[in-house]
Formats: structure tokens, sequence, C-alpha cells
């Protein structure tokens, strides 16, 4: 029983995409990260990554929605975003109340 709990969770995790936040400008892609470049929000859903521009009013700075393979996502953390301490998946609002999003590369 336990064996296929977890195969069920390992399951649900395995997703072929992931949604970002992200601008292109002048070709060189930039990826959004909260908390000074150590959080870097992930969204399981284009939806969820939508509202969060919304209620964010990312969308005014360039900020885009951004579809990501768990290779490119895997890519982004071991490249640009490496120096991110955390990865928030479908980060909770109240938790991340800053401003401005920034982009941690360019």
């Amino acid at each position: 029983m336990l064996t296929e709990e977890v195969y069920k969770s390992s399951d649900r995790l395995s997703r072929s995409s992931w949604w970002l936040v992200a601008k292109n400008d002048g070709g060189s892609l930039e990826v959004l990260t909260l908390d000074g470049g150590n959080t870097l929000p992930v969204f399981s859903g284009e939806g969820e990554t939508r509202l969060f521009l919304w209620l964010k009013q990312a969308h005014e700075h360039g900020w885009e929605v951004r579809k990501s393979s768990a290779g490119e996502l895997a890519s982004v953390l071991c490249g640009p975003c490496s120096h991110a301490r955390l990865v928030a998946l479908d980060p909770s609002m109240e938790i991340l109340d800053e401003k401005e999003p920034r982009g941690s590369w360019g």
C-alpha cells in the first residue's frame, strides 16, 4: 500500500510543463525572482500564473507568462537562477509582499 501511494504521489510531481514569469528584452530572457533573487516562483498552471501577474501588476513591467518544460526549469535552476535558495510552487500572495518583481538575469 505504501509503495502504491508513493507511486501515485510521484506521478503528480512528474509533470511535462511548468509555468514561469519571464520577459524577453532584446533577445535575452529574464526570469522573475522574488525576495531579492532568493525565490523562484514556479506555477503548476497557466491560470495561476496569469492571476499572479494580475495581482502583482507585473504585466505593467513587461513580465509575461512562459510555459516551460521540466528540462528548461532544471536548466534555469542550474544556470541563471542557481543563486535562488527557494522554489515557491504556486506561491500564496500573502507570503509574497514584494512591491515590484525583479529579474534574476538578463
